[in-house]
């Protein structure tokens, strides 16, 4: 079972979610692995303007440290800005949005052929061709590979497809895992409450029937009091 959100762009997803990139373990993970490619470049670029301000000024002298530094940035920057575009968004309740999650977690995926955001259930994901429009559909991997979408035209799955497809089981693994933890904890909370309840109510009943018990005991004497009187 699919279930279809009423969002057709990438950069609006449903509401209370955030694309990978704006999580906040995709966050981190970016300032982490970004600071020596980001290092590289500015060396890089240190270095091709000490060649060039070494060089008589000709347009030949030039040409080469510029061509050099785009060689070696332009690599680098596509790189770390990989992730910026991986097509699935998550909602706050996810474990990469939040350490305390309060509610279910839930996954949504981008099928950019579709123009469609679309929430996916807790069964991983895989590629697999699609014979009537070409390119790659999105399907559970189930018994019947049972399709989600349309989701690229791209005929070949690329290593930005292997790594969107690879993060996006992830983050459908770590939602499958703190919804059960959180059906855990609440079936032990539960648990827990109705035994509160039984020894409350137990603790109810056995001080009523103490009071019954008393009060039979102080009526009985003044009965019989009343009674020789």
């Amino acid at each position: 079972m699919v279930s279809l959100m009423a969002f057709d762009s990438f950069n609006d997803p449903p509401s209370t979610t955030k694309v990978y990139f704006e999580t906040m373990v995709a966050k981190q993970s970016y300032l982490d692995n970004s600071k020596m490619p980001k290092l590289a470049i500015i060396i890089t670029l240190i270095l091709c303007s000490l060649f060039f301000l070494s060089r008589p000024f000709e347009l030949a002298n030039a040409v080469l440290p510029i061509l050099l530094f785009f060689a070696i940035a332009i690599p680098i920057i596509l790189i770390i800005e990989r992730d910026r575009n991986i097509p699935f968004s998550v909602n706050f309740n996810h474990p990469l949005m939040s350490d305390e999650p309060m509610g279910k977690a839930q996954v949504f995926v981008w099928l950019s052929s579709d123009k469609k955001w679309v929430l996916l259930q807790e069964m991983r994901v895989r590629l697999a061709t699609s014979a009537l429009l070409g390119g790659l559909d999105l399907v559970y991997d189930d018994e019947d590979y049972t399709r989600i979408g349309h989701f690229t035209n791209k005929k070949k799955t690329t290593t930005q497809l292997r790594r969107s497809i690879a993060l996006l089981n992830q983050a459908i693994i770590l939602a499958n895992l703190c919804n059960d933890e959180d059906a855990e904890e609440s079936s032990i909370t539960d648990d827990i409450e109705r035994r509160q309840r039984e020894k409350q109510e137990s603790e109810l009943l056995q001080r009523s029937w103490l009071e019954e018990e008393q009060e039979i005991e102080v009526e009985g004497p003044l009965a019989k009091f009343l009674n020789r009187e």
